[in-house]
């Protein structure tokens, strides 16, 4: 007997959009569950907070307001920062930017760093603060299963109904919408472990002062803790403004996009080597 033959397609609709619901919320609370608790360490440089905290690109906007505050960035043209000399005493993918170019954009910067970014990753994966490449991805699968195994279920009901000629139409906008589900929660589960969150968590606490008012020597930090939006309103908010997108008319000196500074909850990586977003 075909499984659900009897069932009509609001019955059929009306049960799937029940499981949705279950498995959605099982495909958010599960990486929780079965997430490495990984191991206690501390975070005693710049760079690796800011890849801890929010992968490659946080690392780039901590380089970029470190060199713009000691002077080894000023303003450039179409909304890019110059290289300038610097003397003082800046972390290592600060020195890495001196040297890649004479114009950086930010997206510059970030492809100037992804090296560097990947061998502080592999460090913080070393010490237990990132999940190493084969167990984020296992957590990842995991993590969709529930949601997965009821697409499947829906897809097989919706070629039953459509060979007998029912409408599907409904059901299928639905597994849509569970796939797409499934891709969202895949590339934003956190790479971090457990003992990763709570380092971040711990030191966002203690330098919850740095997202209001950052002192010069601690700008850099600041970004690398709570995204550029800290630069609002300070003497380097240009490196802020270099969110916005080239093109659109802005000179890079004002505004820009909103920075997305919640990074306890992802990022979209396809492996533990970056830090910060998703649950």
């Amino acid at each position: 007997m075909e499984l659900f033959s009897s069932w009509t397609g609001s019955d059929f609709f009306l049960f799937y959009s029940v499981l949705l619901g279950f498995a959605g919320a099982s495909a958010w609370w599960m990486p929780s569950l079965l997430r490495e608790p990984g191991r206690r360490a501390s975070l005693d440089d710049l760079d690796s907070v800011a890849v801890l905290t929010g992968g490659p690109t946080r690392l780039a906007d901590s380089a970029l307001a470190e060199l713009f505050v000691h002077g080894g960035l000023v303003g450039g043209e179409k909304g890019k920062l110059a290289v300038a000399r610097c003397e003082a005493a800046v972390s290592p993918a600060a020195r890495t930017l001196l040297s890649a170019g004479e114009q950086l954009s930010r997206a510059d910067a970030k492809k100037a760093l992804d090296s560097h970014a990947d061998l502080v990753a592999s460090r913080l994966q070393r010490v237990g603060l990132l999940m190493r490449d084969g167990e984020y991805t296992r957590l990842r699968w995991l993590a969709i299963t529930p949601l997965a195994a009821l697409f499947l279920l829906g897809l097989y009901r919706q070629r039953a109904g459509d060979a007998v000629g029912e409408p599907t139409g409904f059901l299928v906008i639905l597994l849509f919408v569970t796939a797409a589900l499934a891709m969202i929660r895949f590339f934003t589960i956190d790479p971090r472990t457990d003992a990763g969150i709570e380092a971040v968590q711990d030191l966002r606490a203690r330098s919850d002062r740095f997202s209001r008012a950052p002192m010069p020597d601690e700008a850099a930090m600041a970004v690398a803790l709570f995204g550029t939006t800290v630069l609002v309103g300070t003497p380097w908010e240009p490196v802020h403004a270099m969110r916005k997108p080239e093109g659109d008319g802005g000179s890079g000196c004002s505004g820009g996009s909103s920075d997305s500074s919640s990074s306890d909850g992802g990022s979209g990586c396809g492996g533990g080597g970056c830090g910060g977003c998703g649950g």
